[in-house]
């Protein structure tokens, strides 16, 4: 796996539901067992956008840090992830480029979710306000890839991330706040939104009077 932009976008998606859904006791619904379920298409759409953009999911945790008292708690773990991301040069390394849309970054999953379904893997139910559920076959899916393609790893480590520190917020507050970072905002529509490495470097700096 990974080895195609495709393929990448299928496992986001299942890496997402598994590490960012919420864990439901097995339950059977028609021919399916589900385990994971994330419970909209705009918390997918805007944990997706972490994944691909790195520099603004460490901006989101700076901004949050700013004006959430919980995160101020935990100020080494911030300071330590955010240099990592940097450190790493995943701004640059783990960019996958995403449009603007009418609600902020959005990216159709139609194709991912045809594949995906047709191998029971998940299942996407609603209209309008989507749901998508891993089915047990799609968990035993993950749980192998983990173990046999390291490449994987930085996925899972990012989306445990994204849950240990968003993981209890809506998908309307994750649009809120990506919204709340002025090239995000000004972004025009279907406009490829722009990097932030400046921008992160020059809040960390401003608020722990460091560099990065």
């Amino acid at each position: 796996m990974l080895g195609t932009s495709n393929e990448r976008d299928i496992v986001r998606i299942l890496f997402i539901i598994y590490f960012c859904g919420q864990v439901q006791n097995p339950t059977l619904f028609d021919e399916y067992t589900y385990t994971h379920v994330i419970d909209s298409e705009t918390r997918l759409q805007k944990i997706d956008f972490w994944l691909r953009y790195p520099d603004h999911f460490a901006n989101a945790l700076l901004q949050e840090y700013q004006k959430n008292d919980q995160f101020r708690t935990r100020v080494q773990e911030i300071k330590q992830t955010v240099r990592s991301v940097f450190a790493d040069q995943e701004p640059i390394l783990r960019l996958i480029p995403m449009q603007k849309y009418l609600r902020g970054a959005y990216e159709p999953r139609d194709d991912v979710m045809t594949f995906l379904i047709s191998r029971s893997l998940a299942v996407q139910r609603g209209g309008y306000q989507k749901q998508y559920f891993l089915t047990s076959k799609g968990k035993s899916v993950v749980e192998r890839i983990l173990q046999e393609c390291s490449e994987s790893q930085w996925y899972a480590s990012r989306c445990k991330l994204i849950q240990k520190f968003f993981g209890n917020l809506n998908g309307h507050y994750l649009r809120n706040l990506q919204y709340s970072e002025e090239v995000y905002k000004t972004a025009k529509l279907l406009e490829t939104i722009s990097p932030i490495e400046s921008t992160v470097r020059e809040r960390f700096a401003n608020i722990f009077g460091e560099e990065l």
